[in-house]
């Protein structure tokens, strides 16, 4: 009973200690162990998803190329893991929070569909680019250590990026209407789930990790919510413009997200005068 009793004297002592060592507040750590706990759930995901895709690749390089992504992304719990451990911050290496569930879900159903383009357009567009994002906040605004990881990680995330630009590109050139209908059909069901996730509001995640998730703000890092989501936004919308879709669909798409709470900066692509439609092929939006 008296070894219990002394364990919150003892944490608070660490505490102190870790916000001496890195200048940094109990909220900072409590964030950090949201951001890192979402970040590893996001890799276990993309894990999932390219081991789940290797069948579809259509030779035996591109399925090599997608087996060597699955495993530097096991490379990257490991590194989140141990970042945590450093700083004494607990990380969940599971998937908690429902959203990537939900995603697991719909990139489950393109491989079932046999549609390799949504495939590759949910992990490697849309999740990579919210990658981007995350590991560029982190590499800007937090203490060396977990800078100079974010920034390590960030390079394979960009490398990534890359190759499902070219792999995208490749097939519009062949499939112009049928990769366009797979871009509708991921965005309408993945983009929602991602975007709910920048926030700072959590429930179970925050229950598994012990941390007061009315606490947590973005702020501790210098950011605010809403600009990380005009940040994720924009930064999908010049994924979109590097691939070369045609923007009389990408344009409705990004309008469309406005029911998300979220408007971009480059108003421009919103403009009144392009045709309001969904595919390229069909009226339908989903």
């Amino acid at each position: 009973m008296e070894a219990v009793a002394q364990q919150p004297q003892a944490q608070s002592v660490d505490q102190a200690g870790r916000a001496n060592r890195y200048g940094r507040d109990q909220r900072y750590f409590d964030l950090m162990s949201y951001l890192v706990s979402n970040t590893v759930s996001g890799e276990i995901m993309a894990i999932e998803n390219y081991s789940e895709m290797v069948p579809l690749m259509p030779d035996t390089d591109s399925k090599i190329e997608t087996i060597k992504q699955a495993l530097e992304e096991t490379k990257h719990i490991k590194m989140l893991a141990s970042l945590g451990k450093r700083h004494d911050y607990g990380v969940k290496t599971e998937i908690v929070e429902p959203q990537w569930l939900e995603i697991r879900k719909h990139f489950s159903e393109a491989v079932r569909k046999k549609d390799l383009a949504a495939c590759l357009i949910i992990q490697d567009l849309m999740t990579e680019t919210m990658a981007i994002v995350l590991y560029t906040t982190l590499g800007r605004d937090t203490e060396p250590d977990t800078a100079q990881l974010a920034g390590l990680i960030l390079q394979d995330e960009i490398e990534h990026l890359d190759i499902g630009v070219k792999r995208i590109q490749a097939m519009l050139e062949k499939d112009p209407a049928g990769v366009h209908d797979s871009l509708v059909w991921a965005h309408h069901r993945v983009m929602p789930e991602l975007f709910s996730m920048i926030s700072t509001s959590c429930h179970s995640l925050c229950d598994e990790l012990q941390v007061n998730c009315g606490g947590i703000g973005l702020d501790s890092i210098g950011k605010d919510v809403e600009t990380l989501r005009i940040d994720a936004l924009d930064a999908y919308m010049e994924t979109l413009d590097k691939v070369g879709f045609d923007p009389k669909v990408t344009m409705p798409l990004i309008a469309s997200m406005s029911s998300y709470g979220v408007q971009p900066r480059a108003d421009v692509r919103l403009r009144t005068d392009v045709v309001s439609k969904c595919s390229t092929t069909s009226s339908a939006c989903c």
